[in-house]
């Protein structure tokens, strides 16, 4: 992205980027109020180090009258975030985008820990040091 801000365009590697900015927006999120669950279950990652793999378990929730039924139902290895994240996509395990954005930023963090023997607790900040 071009470090020149008053052109009205952004020299990009395959294209000349016309600025048109109609909004402007300040991110937020409130990981309490703004998270929902997805319907279609959740996901326990973890590090494998032995075997230098990425492991994510998919879990469904079952409701029998007043009690829910958490079934761990599939388990999923790579060595990416990215090869796993589309492959959850594919197997039709996730519903939501906000769930899909999450288990990205989740499945980054874990490859990143182990490509670097770092320590990754699922939904942690990431420390960068051992």
């Amino acid at each position: 992205m071009s470090s020149d801000s008053n052109k009205d365009y952004i020299d990009g590697v395959f294209n000349k980027i016309h600025k048109k900015i109609e909004k402007r927006i300040t991110a937020k999120y409130d990981k309490i109020k703004d998270w929902v669950m997805d319907p279609k279950g959740y996901f326990l990652i973890d590090i494998d180090r032995k075997s230098n793999l990425l492991r994510v378990g998919y879990c469904t929730i079952t409701k029998k009258g007043q009690n829910s039924i958490n079934n761990l139902v599939a388990e999923i290895t790579g060595t990416t975030a990215i090869e796993i994240l589309n492959t959850l996509i594919k197997e039709n395990f996730i519903s939501s985008l906000q769930h899909a954005g999450d288990m990205g930023i989740e499945l980054c963090k874990a490859e990143i820990a182990l490509k670097n023997n770092l320590k990754y607790v699922q939904d942690k900040d990431l420390t960068l040091t051992n």
